[in-house]
């Protein structure tokens, strides 16, 4: 009789997608594939998201080794992060990008100057741009006009050929000089036959110099491009549509031209999103509720730049998964994150955010398209994590998400005819009637009101959090179902079950 011998089992891959990352329950596993998929916590201030299935996730996260991108609302967002980071032994690990400048990232030379084919694009170049920009007009209230589409694309067209000119002129891109170069632009053809203009112009100046310098092919038919844009076309515009292309860009610029953002963005670089796939844990330690606009403007920036790093990353040659953390992620959300949920788990990256309620996408996004963005969001993080909330708005929300089943309801229904007493004495009064009835409709299958209940933590609770977990197109072992009930420890930092 031939014995089979049994071949040894392979050891797992480092950071294999069905490493259990924490259990939700003895029974459900979450996964690193399962966090790759993405996640979103909702629950009303006060309710225990952030230190209740937010520590618990985030210290998952640490543990295995994850490296990492951590966006900062309050002023303690980041202490807080940097706490987890001693809790599971990942002090080493952390970079605080904040207002001292001891780190720095020139995004636009790095992105002109880094490997792969893509680079020095002069389109990434103008993406950045326009994601700053969405929160720009976001805050100022902008957007919805009927000629929104226009102007947009006028402004990009700015933006490209300001690029394209500083990289034939210098070689390379900061946003000083952008800047000097759009004030200097000539605003009429008086202007462009004028020697004094010429003389004095930073515009003319990079003209002249990229028209001296030798180059390819196509380096000369973008500049020509360049030079019918600027000596033809922008001189020959109306000055309110210039004017207003102008200060457009000059508004944003402006930010990122001055104090803070001007010293960490356009110096040198001491970091980069792609520290974060060697294991670092990079704090951009702006927060909004302190730094206001220039503390959204850093961090929505450092969340474009790494979601297209991570893109980019060679998953064969560096396979370490990384996250992207956002407690009141409704200040950072921007119309690329749903676009880049959709590719995030062969990247790779657990994205994490937090917030109070669905009202505060809508908000956030704004306009006619907003509820479409933000279901569309939403629809690509795979696990919510739904805590305690006085919203109605969420609460009926979340239990759509969960959904209705076949439910039965009993009714009964009992009534005597009245009787005096002289019929109660003949015995001539009727019988009380009863009658019942039995009902089948579909009804939630998680009533709103439950998330009105639910445990907040704090002492009062035992520091014990609930919450009722959903994972998209999973039945739950220890519910049969697809949610689950989760109690949090905040002392602890882990799932009760």
């Amino acid at each position: 009789m031939w014995l089979l011998k049994r071949k040894p089992k392979a050891p797992a891959a480092p950071w294999s997608l069905s490493d259990p990352l924490l259990r939700w329950s003895g029974h459900d596993a979450w996964t690193i594939g399962d966090a790759c998929q993405g996640s979103c916590v909702f629950g009303a201030t006060g309710a225990g998201k952030t230190s209740g299935s937010g520590q618990a996730i985030a210290r998952a996260l640490l543990r295995s080794g994850f490296g990492g991108l951590v966006l900062t609302a309050k002023p303690d967002d980041g202490q807080v992060f940097e706490n987890y980071c001693q809790l599971e032994g990942r002090q080493d690990d952390v970079i605080r990008f904040d207002a001292t400048g001891r780190h720095r990232y020139s995004f636009l030379d790095e992105e002109l100057n880094r490997k792969g084919s893509g680079a020095g694009l002069t389109e990434n170049l103008v993406l950045m741009f326009s994601t700053v920009l969405e929160i720009a007009e976001r805050n100022g209230g902008q957007g919805g006009r009927e000629d929104e589409g226009y102007w947009k694309r006028a402004l990009r067209q700015l933006c490209r050929n300001l690029i394209d000119l500083l990289v034939l002129a210098r070689g390379k891109v900061t946003i000083p000089e952008l800047y000097r170069l759009v004030v200097s632009a000539p605003t009429s053809f008086d202007q462009i036959r004028s020697e004094e203009w010429k003389q004095q112009s930073f515009c003319f100046q990079c003209l002249a110099e990229a028209d001296g310098k030798a180059k390819t092919d196509r380096q000369q038919r973008d500049f020509e491009l360049v030079a019918d844009y600027f000596m033809q076309e922008f001189p020959g515009l109306s000055d309110k549509t210039r004017s207003v292309v102008v200060s457009t860009f000059t508004s944003m610029a402006d930010v990122l031209n001055r104090g803070i953002l001007r010293d960490l963005f356009s110096t040198d670089t001491t970091i980069r999103p792609e520290d974060a796939f060697d294991g670092k844990i990079i704090i951009v330690d702006l927060p909004v509720k302190e730094f206001a606009e220039v503390g959204q403007f850093a961090q929505v920036l450092w969340k474009y730049c790494f979601q297209k790093a991570a893109e980019r990353r060679d998953i064969k040659a560096s396979n370490r998964p990384v996250f992207l953390w956002a407690d009141e992620f409704q200040l950072f959300s921007t119309s690329n994150d749903a676009l880049f949920q959709t590719t995030a788990r062969s990247a790779r990256v657990a994205t994490v955010y937090l917030t109070q309620n669905y009202s505060n996408l809508l908000a956030a996004f704004g306009g006619e398209q907003a509820r479409a963005q933000t279901d569309s969001l939403l629809g690509n993080l795979q696990t919510k994590v739904l805590h305690a909330n006085g919203d109605p708005v969420i609460n009926e929300w979340a239990a759509g998400l969960i959904g209705r089943t076949r439910q039965y309801f009993f009714s009964m229904n009992s009534s005597c005819a009245p009787t005096d007493p002289w019929q109660r004495l003949i015995g001539s009064y009727e019988d009380p009637q009863v009658t019942a009835g039995m009902s089948e409709q579909m009804d939630f299958e998680v009533q709103p009101r439950v998330f009105t209940s639910l445990r907040t933590g704090g002492p009062a609770n035992g520091w014990k959090v609930d919450s009722i977990v959903f994972q998209g197109g999973r039945v739950f072992s220890g519910s049969g179902r697809t949610w689950l009930p989760v109690s949090f420890d905040q002392k602890g930092g882990r799932p009760l079950g």
